[in-house]
């Protein structure tokens, strides 16, 4: 059995699509059939009933027929020596999870009639169901994103050594500014410190996780200021806050908005309490931060904690049945491999209906109270996949453009089957480590060919669950760099009084990181069998790069949520922090300005040198591509970037490509290639040097420097 969506052919595994209300997608199921004990040429149209079933079908059965493949005289086609049924193309509009399988009958009964029997595909083979997920378009398209903190945003520490929490109304104030599509936002639930069976004080560092939920329905009361210094009737003037808002956090004895707004915030303390005020005044602030994002044409989503809560939630001692728990009855610490997170209690969520009833209604109720964009997963490969299904399905119920990015820190092969919009790309380790370009491209082989075609992978160098990369990496120079005489007289060069060779070093090399992950993707590719051939399933994974906040300004201080430690946002005002800020805000519309760079295929360039130190790759359109909507894609077809990235820090490395395959492929012979970007001069990096490029032939010659990526455009 497989599924065509569109021009793209899948396993049953997992198949995806990508729809917007104007422009849905279409669906194909094929199966083959094969009896051990009959001339299959014999079997016309009739002799066997088969039919499609899944919750994608419209209609009340969620049924529809499937036809024998014949030809013109009623003959079979057959593959392999096998029958082959296909269904009719079926439309996909709505976005959610869905599962498809195939029906058989041999009786005499019509196929609408109630006493038709069936046999189940499962029932004949050693199958499972096939599963489909559907997903915004926009999320095709790769979007952006930075991970944030709200907790470390602006934060500070007193002459006390008191830490002050960054506040969502910092996030608001900047995020127009932000170079990216979406912002993910850590946990901001209420976090739990305690254990409500100890009484000990259990919290992580000294602030606690973030990640320890004490109340799923309330917000971190630490991200909004002093109530006293919040301006109510403002906010309610801006429509931030209504009436459900109000009972909902003071109470249903709490007056209405407009009479609320009279009292001051003196008033409303004594007699709702703080804590109540903070939770209105979060929820507008929250609020605000998506209308000003929107405004700017960004998404904000959220983490979705669905494996554990705080030891000190409620829902320890109302539902312990929710709970693994020990011999003692006390809910069970959440261990993963040598990890173990002393702060938790671990969920049994695994066929817990009520359980899951209860974590199925979260994120719909903030993404409807605070129009949010969608949720990041914690961990979902750890989670049920029926489980995942249903809460993808309700999450597009009340927000059908909402992106669902599920975390999958595992092996390849354990997060093929995860339904949700987003995945992650492990690319950490080779950014951070290597310096070699054969492993990453063998990696970026496996992705395409193990995940489903047009799968979506977040693709970054650093975030909360690692190391700051740039830390590492000026660490390493600082180190290295002393044993490599000509490379320390290059960089000292390249580097202003008031900033070390090292730091700027591991500015360059955060911004190629970055250049890798928007440039080493690829659109799905079809590839189509000839008549009655069993058909190819399509392959390709589009990467979607990714910042954690501070990496835009090459932090060095790791955001360690759970201790008082501050980022150095003042590094973004000097350079080289300032120079990479203003490269990654260029980015974005070099990205869109270079259509093949977004919607391209790709080709990996495999040992153009000696040391493997150069990455080399070559996106582009061709004419047998889909035609795209956007004029700019139509223009460009034809076109090539090859992308070009010196993994060495300390030499130059010249290159030879050849490209007489990209010819093949093009019309016309190859003109010469021309420099669209730089990344020495996104980062205002002069060197003295001449660079070298060349088109000899079909065979590109150029020269590259230490750290350095450049875009260059060849057209036919």
């Amino acid at each position: 059995m497989s599924i065509q969506i569109d021009d793209l052919t899948f396993a049953p595994t997992l198949a995806r699509a990508y729809v917007t209300a104007d422009q849905p997608a279409s669906m194909q199921v094929r199966v083959e059939l094969f009896f051990g004990v009959l001339d299959l040429t014999q079997i016309r149209p009739g002799h066997i009933d088969v039919r499609l079933r899944s919750d994608a079908v419209d209609g009340v059965d969620g049924c529809a027929p499937m036809f024998l493949d014949v030809d013109g005289a009623d003959t079979p086609h057959l593959c392999d020596g096998n029958l082959v049924f296909h269904s009719s193309r079926l439309p996909l509009s709505r976005c959610g999870t869905y599962r498809y399988t195939v029906e058989f009958s041999a009786d005499e009964y019509a196929q609408d009639d109630p006493g038709k029997q069936w046999i189940g595909l499962a029932d004949m083979a050693p199958t499972q169901d096939g599963v489909l997920v559907v997903s915004p378009a926009w999320v095709a398209e790769a979007p952006s994103m930075m991970e944030v903190c709200l907790r470390k945003l602006h934060a500070g520490v007193d002459e006390d050594g008191n830490f002050h929490s960054g506040h969502i109304q910092h996030l608001t104030a900047i995020v127009a500014e932000l170079p990216v599509d979406v912002i993910y936002l850590l946990p901001f639930f209420r976090p739990g410190y305690g254990d409500l069976h100890t009484g000990e004080d259990v919290r992580k560092g000294d602030l606690g996780s973030p990640y320890a939920v004490a109340d799923f329905y309330a917000l971190d009361p630490d991200l909004v200021p002093d109530p006293a210094q919040v301006d109510l009737a403002e906010l309610l003037d801006k429509g931030l806050f209504e009436s459900t808002d109000v009972t909902e956090t003071l109470g249903i004895s709490a007056p209405g908005p407009q009479q609320l707004v009279k009292l001051d915030s003196e008033a409303i303390v004594a007699q709702y309490g703080e804590d109540p005020l903070r939770q209105l005044v979060a929820r507008a602030h929250l609020r605000e931060l998506t209308r000003e994002a929107h405004a700017a044409g960004k998404r904000v989503i959220f983490d979705l904690v669905l494996m554990q809560t705080s030891r000190d939630n409620e829902l320890i001692l109302r539902h312990p049945e929710w709970y693994v728990q020990e011999a003692d009855g006390r809910p069970s610490i959440h261990r993963i491999a040598w990890l173990e997170y002393s702060d938790v209690a671990l969920f049994d969520l695994a066929n817990n209906e009520s359980l899951q009833q209860y974590l199925l209604e979260i994120a719909p109720y903030w993404i409807q109270r605070c129009d949010l964009d969608g949720v990041r997963i914690d961990a979902s490969q750890t989670i049920e996949r029926t489980f995942l299904s249903k809460l993808h399905n309700r999450i597009h119920d009340v927000c059908p453009d909402a992106l669902v990015l599920g975390e999958t820190l595992c092996p390849i092969a354990e997060a093929v089957d995860i339904p949700v919009d987003m995945i992650y790309a492990l690319l950490v380790d080779f950014h951070r480590d290597a310096y070699e370009a054969t492993p990453l491209i063998d990696f970026l082989e496996q992705m395409h060919s193990t995940f489903a075609a047009g799968t979506v992978a977040k693709a970054y160098f650093e975030n909360h669950d690692s190391p700051r990369a740039t830390a590492v990496w000026q660490e390493r120079f600082e180190r290295e760099l002393p044993t490599h005489e000509t490379a320390q007289r290059y960089w000292q060069g390249l580097s202003t009084p008031t900033q070390s060779a090292p730091r700027t070093m591991a500015v360059a090399k955060n911004l190629q990181a970055t250049l890798i992950n928007a440039t080493v993707g690829t659109t799905p590719v079809p590839l189509p069998a000839q008549d009655s051939q069993r058909p190819v399933q399509a392959a390709g994974c589009r990467l979607a790069w990714a910042l954690e906040w501070g990496s835009q300004w090459a932090e060095l201080e790791a955001t360690d949520f759970e201790n008082s430690t501050l980022l150095r946002a003042d590094l973004a005002t000097q350079s080289p922090g300032s120079d990479l800020e203003r490269a990654y805000r260029a980015l974005g519309d070099t990205m869109d300005c270079l259509a093949p760079l977004r919607h391209g295929r790709v080709y990996y360039h495999r040992h153009i040198e000696d040391g493997d130190r150069v990455l080399a790759a070559t996106r582009y359109l061709v004419d047998s591509d889909p035609p795209d909507s956007d004029v700019a894609d139509a223009a460009q077809v034809g076109v090539a970037i090859v992308v070009l990235h010196n993994l060495d820090p300390f030499n130059h490395h010249q290159i030879q490509i050849e490209m007489d395959w990209l010819a093949d492929r093009f019309v016309g012979r190859l003109a010469q290639p021309v420099v669209v970007y730089d990344s020495y001069k996104a980062l205002n990096l002069v060197t003295s040097r001449t660079p070298s490029l060349t088109l000899q032939g079909s065979m590109i010659q150029a020269d590259l420097a230490p750290l350095q990526s450049q875009f260059l455009r060849l057209d036919s």
